[in-house]
């Protein structure tokens, strides 16, 4: 039986997405990419946790920063 991906149906609200606004979208965005790939083979176990591991670092770099700055909640 062949896998079902996702597919893109429309796009509503269209704008460009940044870091700074978008921060949290982002993360989730490139981790469901990241388990996608790793679901097609593309990336085995250890470059999947080397990746997602790297991206979560990544992202609480980003919020302890913005903490800091007084822009994270």
């Amino acid at each position: 039986m062949a896998k079902q991906f996702a597919t893109l149906e429309k796009i509503e609200n269209n704008r460009k997405i940044t870091r700074e606004i978008d921060e949290p979208f982002l993360y989730r965005l490139q981790s469901g990419l990241l388990l996608a790939l790793k679901e097609q083979g593309r990336l085995n176990e250890v470059q999947y946790r080397h990746a997602q591991d790297r991206l979560d670092r990544q992202h609480r770099e980003w919020i302890h920063k913005h903490k800091q700055e007084g822009e994270y909640p």
